[in-house]
This record gives structure tokens, sequence and C-alpha cells, in this order.
């Protein structure tokens, strides 16, 4: 029966593992020197091999055939081969996330703890997922841990470390697995397709240990389905089936038209990229990385990097670099629930553009909220400006029968009229408002001006042309609507346009006209009272 990748590259030897060797060589000294720890804490994320290592350190300290200089197991002794096939009686173990109480426990380990060891030196308990034992199973454990008889050793292993109780903790000689370096793994995972008889083009390894994140197993299960394509030359251009498009050219101009602050032509390409049929998500996490490593080469910390990243590293500001980082990494969440699947990242090239304020963006999404109609009164319809966002507490005059006759028969939430002007004095509450709708239409409203009103059809003019675009789409539009009737107590038909050339000039000479008449409040208040500025 033919064997998952996984499984069948599983290392049998200390000098096969990759990427731990933090962990390899202090094991190695301790197998050497005999000096071993009676209990072991191995932590990491998922597929990094800490059940892998637990299984090396018991085929190295029961090997027959290994001399006491030595750290390899031999792999061919009864001891070994009974360990890789899993029918070692000497070593047991033991899956905490199916037996988590305390009764599993007693039975599986403190009971069998007081017997010798079978046949092999050392009797070893290798405990899986340990954090997922129940606290009186943790307790039963503990005094165990602490004092085991000679030649017992206790390996736990964890996904999870802050679930562990100190006590345990404290009581085991811990390890802390690291995802395995990008590099390392591509190169790692073209010799398994090598010997597997296929050839894989370096993009295409690359490709597979950035969308692994770093973790063994999860790479040679995506080589696994890169394999099974059945070609024995294996290009880049062969994945897209399998593997998110990345296109790293794409990812060097973007940085390049952010740098120069030219967001339509930013805005442009990502749209292309989108129409490519390219996967937003893989993009995102791939410019991101790009980033970091234009930060690092920078920093002179990154000798193999080429002669063009090198280059652009030198043109661009590491305070550019790392307010770029953050903004992305901030809008990658967001992907996943946004309607307009392009939308974070727009928001964060005229972030960058623009020198927008960056707020986390837990969630985007253009699905409108639902909104409990009111029950309007006479004496609502006479007024229809809501004075406070809380619910107004003054007693109202109970409606007579004809009255409540004629509301009933007409829509619970009525269409009232108000004044475009009273909409441009309250617009600073309807921008704080929009708010508790979605955090992107409050970044879009604060660049937006109420500009006419007639018959209920409200014109908002926006100060960029990209906002006005997004926002003339019938979910996002309905947003605004909502926060409006929210605040007015009356629905309004949102149009939405770009502001002229004139109106921005304008806007800008007035927005620096209000500045100076601060500036002059300031002074005078100063010279009245004799104040300074401190700055």
């Amino acid at each position: 029966m033919s064997q998952t990748l996984y499984r069948k590259y599983r290392p049998q030897l200390f000098s096969e593992l990759i990427g731990q060797n933090h962990i390899k060589i202090t094991l190695e000294n301790e197998i050497t020197s005999g000096l071993i720890a009676h209990a072991f804490l191995f932590s990491g994320p998922r597929g990094t091999g800490k059940t892998t290592v637990a299984r090396l350190l018991a085929k190295a300290l029961n090997c027959y055939n290994r001399k006491q200089e030595e750290f390899e197991p031999c792999g061919s002794c009864l001891s070994c081969v009974d360990i890789k096939e899993n029918r070692a009686l000497d070593v047991i173990e033991v899956d905490a996330a199916s037996q988590t109480g305390v009764d599993n426990i007693r039975e599986n380990i403190v009971e069998n703890v007081r017997f010798s060891p079978y046949r092999d030196k050392y009797k070893l308990f290798i405990i899986d997922e340990v954090h997922m034992l129940s606290i009186s199973a943790f307790n039963a454990l503990l005094k165990t841990l602490e004092e085991p008889p000679e030649n017992t050793v206790f390996i736990l292993c964890t996904t999870e470390l802050y679930k562990i109780p100190e006590t345990i903790i404290s009581r085991c000689q811990r390890f802390d697995f690291k995802k395995i370096d990008v590099k390392i793994l591509a190169s790692y995972l073209k010799k398994v397709a090598q010997d597997e008889g296929f050839k894989i083009d370096d993009q295409v390894a690359k490709n597979i240990a950035m969308l692994s994140g770093g973790f063994t197993r999860d790479a040679l299960s995506v080589l696994g389905q890169v394999l099974s394509l059945g070609k024995k030359d294996i290009q880049e251009a062969d994945t897209l089936a399998i593997l998110p498009r990345s296109d790293m050219t794409a990812v060097v101009e973007i940085i390049n038209f952010l740098a120069q602050k030219n967001a339509r032509a930013a805005v442009e390409l990502l749209n292309k990229i989108v129409d490519d049929g390219a996967d937003l998500e893989q993009f995102t996490l791939n410019l991101i990385d790009y980033l970091r490593q234009l930060a690092l080469a920078k920093l002179d910390l990154k000798n193999d990097d080429s002669e063009a990243t090198l280059a652009q590293a030198e043109n661009l500001e590491m305070d550019f670099l790392l307010k770029a980082m953050n903004v992305f990494i901030i809008k990658l969440p967001a992907l996943k629930n946004a309607e307009i699947i392009q939308l974070p990242l727009e928001l964060g090239v005229l972030e960058l553009c623009q020198g927008a304020v960056v707020e986390p963006v837990e969630k985007i999404s253009f699905k409108p909220t639902l909104i409990v109609k009111k029950e309007v009164t006479a004496e609502e319809k006479i007024d229809p400006i809501i004075e406070s966002v809380q619910p107004h507490t003054e007693d109202k005059p109970e409606p007579t029968e004809e009255k409540e006759k004629v509301i009933s028969e007409k829509d619970t939430t009525m269409t009232v009229s108000v004044s475009l002007q009273t909409i441009q004095d309250r617009w600073p509450i309807i921008v704080n408002q929009s708010k508790e709708v979605n955090h992107s239409v409050t970044l879009a409203l604060q660049t937006a001006h109420p500009t006419a009103l007639v018959d209920n059809n409200l014109e908002i003019s926006f100060e960029h042309g990209f906002y006005c675009e997004r926002f003339k789409e019938v979910k996002a539009r309905q947003l605004i609507e909502q926060v409006l009737k929210n605040v007015l107590g009356c629905e309004l038909v949102v149009k939405c346009v770009t502001l002229s050339e004139d109106k921005k000039n304008e806007l800008a000479q007035g927005r620096v006209q209000k500045e100076q008449d601060d500036n002059e409040d300031i002074n005078l208040l100063l010279a009245d009272f004799g104040g300074k500025v401190v700055e």
C-alpha cells in the first residue's frame, strides 16, 4: 500500500531533521554523554517534528547497536525496527486528545510505570497533545512525572503550551520547535521530489513552502498533490490549478507605485490582478514577505538577495517599509469577509499614498445591517430630526384612534423630509455613527460632502473618485443610507458623485483659511492672557 509523503519521508535519523538544529544539537549531546533528563516537553506548531523527534529519541536510547560516543540509532536492530513500526512494548504512545480523563492516565501511565522495561533499556511514555488532559489527569500525572522510576522517560508533546500547568512545565526539560525557513523547506521539497523521480521548478518549491506556512507536514501534503499531476518536469504554470497564483512581478511593481504615492496606478494594478483570477490572500502574503525581505536587505541581514532586490531596497525608506507591512498585515484578515474582494487592499493603498490613519479592520462586509423598523408617531413626523442617538425618554401623548388608523395604513418607516442644511450641520455626527456599521464607511465619509437634496434624493460628493465608484454599488450605498436613517430618522436615497477640481481647490483653500483663523484666535488669547505655546 502506498504511503503519503509525510509518512514515507518521516526522518529516521537525527541527520535527516531539517530546521530544528537548536534541538537536535542539545539532544545529541545528552545522548552521547548519557545525562538523559527524565522528562521532556516538546512544544511548537503542528507539523514541525515534535512526535518525530520523540520517536528518534526513543530509538537512540534503546538502540542495541549504538555505541556510547554515538547518538544516531542504527535503524536495523530489533528495538529500532519495532519503534519504527509502532509495535515496541517499551515505547508507549498516548493520545491525550482522545484519552483526557484521570482514569486513562492511571491505567496507561501511573499503573504501567511501576513495571520495569519489558526488553529494552528504557521505558518511554510519549504523550501527544498533552494540553488536552483534564486538571485531574494532570494532577494524577504530576507525582509520577516528578519522581519516575529509574530508566523511565516521559516525552510530552503539545501545540498549545499555555494550557499546560506550570507545575508540569517546571518538571520537564523544555524544547520549543519552530516553523521551517522557506528556503530550507523549498530545498528539502526539491530533494523529496527528486527521490520520487520528479523535477520541480525552483519557484514551485518556493510557492509550496510559502503556502504551507513553514510546516513540513503541510508542505509534503501539498507536494503530493503537485506530483500527482503526472508530469516528470513540473513548472509553475502546471501548478496553477493546485497552488494559488504568485505574481512577484506585480508585487515589485505595486511597491514602487506605493513609494511614489501613485494611488491610481496601484489600484489599477490590484484590479488587474483580480481580473486575472489571482488569489488576493496569497498575493498579500507575498507582498508582506517581500516587504520584509526589503527591510532585512536594508539592515544587511540578507546576503543572498538578488541585485534587483538590493537596488529596490536602497531606494526605499525604512519608515515606508515598516508602515506598509503594518497596513497590509492589518488588511489581510479582512480579505476573508469582504464582499468587494479587493476593497481592503485598495483602502490600504490609499492609506499609504494619502497618509490616512490606519485603523484595524476586523471584518469588512457589505451585507446590510438589520435595522428594526420604528413606529413613527404624529409628533415625530413634525420634528424628524432625532436630537440624540439615545432613545428619547420624554412621555408622548397617546395617539387617537384616528391617528392610529392613519399610521397603520402607511409603512412604519415613513419617509419624511429634511433640509440640506440640517444634513450638513449633522454630517460630523453621521460620520461618527457610521463606525457602528462599518469602519470602511467612516473612512469614505470623512472625505465626502452632502452637496444637494431634491425630493429626498441626497447627492454626496466624494473628494476621491475611488470611493465614489465603490459606493455606487447597491450594497455599499445601502450602508450609507442606513446611517443617515439612524441619525436623521428619515429615508434618503443616496447618489454618489465626484467633486470637481474647482470644488476640491475651494475646500483646500477653506481648510487653509480655517487653520489661519484658528492660529489667529490662539494668538489673540495668548496676547490677552500673557501665555505662550509650549512645544
